[in-house]
């Protein structure tokens, strides 16, 4: 989500790679976006869409082979070539991806917001953008029709609404041994990547 691992990987001499992450409603649906520079010129694109598993869906059914295959989504690979990716980065430049990140803002699994991390000529750079909030709402959509465009996966995509964010702390709340409430990601911002955290905190 936040990169830890192209950030561990980026050094000069190494291609570039970006990651983009939109987050809709962590239980409905994730979709991840990995783009790794080619030496021709393009990108390398791996699409997968996250959302819940069906269990009887016969196109994603649990076999010997791939036990795990109603929760791995869907995948799929598409190469950009020159022009095209100077479409995605256009976007993450107007999304305002090229400014500090936003230290200090929360990012709730139960509601909407993008990451982007980003190796560039051997340099780390992180950005994300939350809901509700000014600088989402100018970005998030069209920033998610760029790479639409290049998403073989299938896959309709969970436009940004308007959800009801209780209190945090209200997770944990209830004391329920038998059903334990099931408590969303929270993350929060760091400097050039993120901080997990599931504290109570509003």
């Amino acid at each position: 989500m936040g990169g830890d691992d192209i950030a561990r990987a980026c050094a000069p001499g190494q291609p570039d790679r970006y990651r983009l992450v939109y987050n809709a409603i962590e239980d409905r649906q994730r979709r991840n976006y990995d783009l790794t520079a080619l030496p021709e010129g393009g990108a390398m694109l791996e699409a997968q869409v996250i959302g819940p598993a069906v269990l009887n869906d016969p196109r994603r059914g649990i076999s010997v082979a791939d036990p795990i295959r109603p929760w791995r989504g869907e995948g799929a690979l598409y190469r950009l070539n020159a022009e095209e990716l100077g479409r995605v980065v256009a976007s993450l430049q107007a999304a305002g991806f090229e400014q500090p990140a936003p230290e200090g803002l929360e990012l709730r699994g139960d509601s909407f917001f993008w990451t982007v991390s980003a190796c560039r000529n051997g340099q780390f750079h992180f950005h994300a953008w939350g809901w509700p909030s000014a600088e989402f709402d100018r970005m998030a959509v069209p920033l998610l029709e760029t790479m639409l465009a290049f998403d073989r996966t299938g896959v309709e995509a969970q436009r940004p609404y308007a959800v009801p964010l209780p209190p945090y702390s209200s997770y944990f709340q209830t004391r329920d041994p038998v059903a334990p409430p099931k408590v969303p990601s929270r993350f929060i911002v760091a400097k050039n990547g993120l901080k997990y955290s599931q504290s109570p905190i509003n």
